[in-house]
């Protein structure tokens, strides 16, 4: 860590939109600090086709080391949370917790080639307002379509969270798997709450990770 202060890192969805931590940013716990990037080659200034999620994990990585920044904690919500993985299982040595809220182990082929399917027949201007352009958008789902971290997930040592929100139904097979499999994590299903809720219940997200950061904190 740098200094006495603990680094969580946030990590958004896929078309998250502006500032979509920024609750979470305000509400972290005496004695933690956050930063919150854009997935590292899906800005809009990134080259369509130029996200992995390995080349992510490794632009995170290079992040931190300029923030002077050892190991953090962090937090990832559906791709974010992916590439929360990702990061973890490549540079392990500079993780210190996860949270991981609606993600996913193999994504089904058949939804998958669904969502591509709907979003192609999208106007450009729906992924503007979501800061990418919809090449880069289509090219993120197929990279999130051919994933698969079964096999991988045993390795990862860091305490984990696993959060999915209840109604968030596509996603709640994958959290259970998560929770299993990595050795030392828990897993909440919240009640009434949906895919991106840490923006549709910013307190209850919020509260949810300081008591688990705090937590840690307090063992040592």
């Amino acid at each position: 860590m740098a200094g006495d202060v603990e680094t969580v890192l946030f990590l958004p969805g896929l078309g998250a939109g502006v500032d979509p931590w920024d609750a979470q940013l305000r509400a972290l716990p005496s004695g933690f600090t956050g930063l919150a990037p854009d997935i590292p080659g899906l800005d809009q200034a990134a080259t369509p086709g130029g996200f992995t999620l390995a080349g992510a994990a490794l632009a995170l990585r290079d992040l931190l080391d300029e923030r002077g920044v050892e190991r953090a904690h962090v937090c990832g919500l559906s791709l974010g949370a992916m590439t929360a993985t990702q990061l973890a299982l490549d540079f392990p040595e500079r993780i210190a917790s996860l949270v991981l809220s609606g993600s996913q182990v193999r994504p089904h082929p058949a939804l998958m080639l669904i969502q591509r399917t709907i979003i192609r027949m999208l106007p450009e201007r729906t992924a503007e307002g979501m800061a990418m352009t919809k090449a880069q958008w289509l090219g993120a789902l197929r990279v999130v379509a051919d994933t698969d971290f079964r096999g991988k997930l045993a390795s990862i040592q860091a305490p984990t969270l696993v959060l999915c929100g209840s109604r968030d139904v596509a996603n709640i097979p994958a959290a259970r798997e998560i929770a299993a499999v990595v050795p030392n994590a828990e897993l909440r299903i919240v009640p009434r709450a949906g895919h991106p809720w840490n923006q549709q219940y910013p307190e209850l997200f919020s509260r949810t990770i300081a008591d688990f950061y705090t937590r840690l904190s307090a063992a040592g």
